[in-house]
């Protein structure tokens, strides 16, 4: 490889000096090899006339951030003699537009010669294939038609010598602009050659400077219209195109027009068809082929047009099936579907070929059963029905039972609307799953007004969440040992801006079925921890603790753990004062995930406590899984401890096995002194109940605070 010294000599013989073109590679030898090299085939060694080539290079110098007689090449300007002028004057002549071009394609056309020969030019023919090329350089998209004629009129060899010295010009172009360091300055040597051939301009040195200055002020208005240009002669070709495009589709349908006559016929057919089968679906539930909740409201409200002149008796059946998603969940959702098409096609055996039975969506079901002669025939078939699922299902060599809970609805209402008389056989479903599934319930109007009471409450609900009309009642938890306050339970109410107070067995089912228990939850724990955070300060006692009940909705919330941490960190409380009360129904709800959340909680430092211990599902032995520091017996075993024997054994043997798992114990809803005793002997920990205090505001468990601490002031005092 030769070095760029050898590169540069070799440079400077041919042109006299180094231009300052190429200073920019000078340190990089491949690159000054290559712009070299370029130079020397596509320029020097090029066989097109040097005039042409200039005046090329003239013209499109527009197009360039540097403008022509600073490229290194404005030295072949020395050889032109007066032609120079006719370069000169290239540099403010306007673009050739698409007309003009078309008639320099003729003049070539026309040309005497059948080869142009590029290194000799006539005037006319120079001047023709000058903007032809022009046009080709600018104009890519809109010139394919002009590079076509070029092609065929100089042979593919001199085509391919114009196209290599229009790639070097944009190539020099680029090489400038990506440059913008180099200082370039007007050749002086190229400056006297003209001053001395062109008398009639002596300040050519000037003119060039101010040329300079011109195409650089003018450079990022060019750039402007030649943008503007650009996206015009895009619109005006896609014009174009979309016109060609309709023409063509225009040309198309016509062809097919004949065609399409002749097969009308059997479209309308095919339509008709096909409007019919659409009809079917949208009338029918996809997977069992039953009447959908469409079809058979439609059915409903025909049957009772027909009956307010015939006074006939119908009923309406609403049908669930009982835990229905344990299929799904345990065996999949295709075994679930499996179960739905088994569980319409014996549900179809049992009613007569007048009856409706239609599937409303998941696992309902709905029956309409016409001319009835009285309600005990409504209850013979929803008996029948429950017998028939005594027998198993068979789903993939799994046996499966299942049970459905059955909502009976009369027409005796008189409702003249069909879903009137749906939603009385939805409510009594709901209230025979109530009452523990798999039955049948009459609707009575008790129940609908139980359920409007029930909506109101929700609605209710939902305003006190936005109000924050809730308060909270602290009832006091006692060492058994000591007879100390140690705590406090947090037990929300809701103060009714109507009916006053309302105490949560009342709404938080409403709420824990609502999601809404999720927010009051943590409305309570947030203030349930500033109030302990102010009873602190106020008798400078940071061991009392505060507990709070926490739902399965909580344990759900992927950010339980650090939202319960902003919340003591907001209220300035240790880890430790916090104690969180959960139910045994939460930990079998979702075994590892909950055991999971508690164990983030109990990692952050607060203790957990089972809430109402022996009236679930859980045991003893089973504990173990669980971070549970405190059980807290449930209210229902102590309460009968002074009365019937074998609840004292209860508490008794929940108490040694506690003990025996390193577990604390708090005994809740201690009444009588009886009581008492029998769990102070039984060395239970804590406990809580109405013979302490019951559930206080603020205000007065502050003074019980108060007061104990004025008896232990008083106690050491004496």
């Amino acid at each position: 490889m030769r070095t760029s010294k050898k590169i540069e000599a070799e440079i400077r013989e041919k042109f006299g000096f180094f231009p300052p073109f190429f200073k920019p590679a000078e340190h990089n030898t491949q690159v000054l090899e290559n712009l070299w090299q370029q130079t020397l085939s596509a320029y020097i060694n090029n066989p097109i006339s040097a005039l042409f080539k200039e005046k090329l290079f003239a013209y499109l110098s527009r197009y360039c951030s540097v403008p022509y007689c600073l490229i290194c090449h404005s030295c072949a300007l020395r050889t032109l003699g007066l032609k120079t002028q006719e370069v000169l004057e290239l540099l403010e002549s306007p673009p050739p537009t698409e007309k003009e071009i078309a008639a320099h394609l003729y003049t070539l056309v026309r040309s005497d010669s059948e080869q142009i020969v590029l290194s000799d030019l006539n005037p006319a023919i120079e001047k023709s294939l000058l903007y032809c090329s022009i046009f080709i350089f600018l104009e890519r998209e809109q010139a394919e038609y002009c590079r076509t004629e070029l092609r065929r009129l100089l042979g593919p060899m001199n085509y391919q010598h114009l196209v290599t010295f229009l790639a070097y010009i944009k190539t020099c172009h680029v090489w400038m602009e990506a440059h913008p360091e180099i200082n370039y300055e007007p050749d002086n040597r190229v400056v006297e050659q003209l001053s001395s051939l062109l008398e009639e301009t002596p300040k050519l040195a000037d003119f060039f400077c101010n040329y300079i200055e011109k195409v650089r002020r003018e450079q990022q208005i060019s750039a402007e219209q030649a943008i503007q240009l650009a996206q015009r002669q895009r619109h005006q070709q896609a014009i174009r195109k979309a016109c060609d495009d309709l023409e063509r589709q225009v040309e198309e349908a016509t062809a097919k027009l004949s065609v399409s006559s002749m097969l009308l016929k059997q479209e309308i057919g095919d339509r008709l068809q096909a409007e019919a089968q659409l009809l079917h679906i949208t009338d029918r539930d996809a997977l069992t082929g039953l009447p959908n909740r469409t079809l058979f409201m439609k059915r409903l409200g025909q049957t009772i047009e027909r009956t307010k002149k015939s006074k006939d008796l119908f009923a309406v059946l609403f049908l669930d099936l009982d835990r229905f998603k344990v299929v799904n969940d345990s065996l999949g959702h295709t075994s679930g579907d499996r179960l739905l098409i088994a569980f319409a096609q014996r549900l179809q055996s049992c009613l007569q070929s007048g009856d409706t039975l239609a599937r409303l969506g998941g696992d309902e079901f709905a029956i309409l059963l016409e001319e009835i002669q009285e309600i005990n025939d409504a209850i013979q078939i929803a008996e029948q029905l429950q017998q028939e699922l005594t027998i198993p299902f068979y789903l993939n060599r799994h046996e499966v039972f299942t049970t459905v809970s059955i909502g009976i609805a009369l027409s005796t209402t008189g409702y003249e609307q069909p879903e009137n008389l749906l939603r009385d056989a939805d409510i009594a479903m709901y209230r025979a799953k109530a009452l523990g599934k798999a039955r049948y319930k009459i609707f009575d109007t008790v129940m609908y007004s139980e359920t409007t009471k029930l909506l109101q409450l929700e609605i209710d609900l939902r305003r006190a969440v936005e109000r924050q009309e809730f308060l909270i009642h602290y009832q006091p938890i006692v060492s058994l040992k000591t007879d100390k306050i140690i705590g406090f339970e947090a037990l929300v109410r809701w103060q009714h801006p109507e009916r006053g107070l309302v105490f949560p067995t009342e709404f938080i089912p409403v709420a824990e079925e609502t999601g809404l228990i999720v927010p009051i939850g943590y409305w309570v724990l947030r203030e349930a921890c500033r109030q302990l955070h102010e009873w602190q300060q106020q008798f400078l006692e940071n061991k009392l603790i505060i507990s709070v009940n926490l739902s399965s909705k909580h344990l759900s919330q992927s950010h339980l753990s650090e939202q319960i941490r902003q919340i003591l960190r907001e209220n300035s409380l240790e880890p430790h004062n916090l104690k969180l009360e959960i139910t045994e129904s939460v930990l079998m709800e979702n075994t590892q995930s909950v055991r999971t959340k508690l164990l983030q909680l109990r990692e952050l430092g607060i203790e957990l406590h089972l809430d109402d211990f022996g009236t679930g599902y859980s045991s003893l032995s089973y504990l173990h899984c669980f971070p549970i520091n405190v059980l807290k017996i449930d209210r229902s075993f102590v309460n009968r401890m002074d009365i019937i024997g074998e609840s004292a054994e209860i508490v008794r043997t929940i108490i040694a096995l506690a003990h025996n798992l390193g577990i604390d114990v708090t005994a809740e809803g201690i009444e009588t002194v009886e009581q008492l005793k029998q769990l102070r002997i039984l060395q239970c920990k804590h406990g809580q109940g109405n013979f302490f205090s019951k559930p206080v505001p603020a205000s007065a468990a502050r003074a019980l605070i108060a007061k104990q601490l004025d008896l232990y002031q008083f106690v050491i005092h004496n």
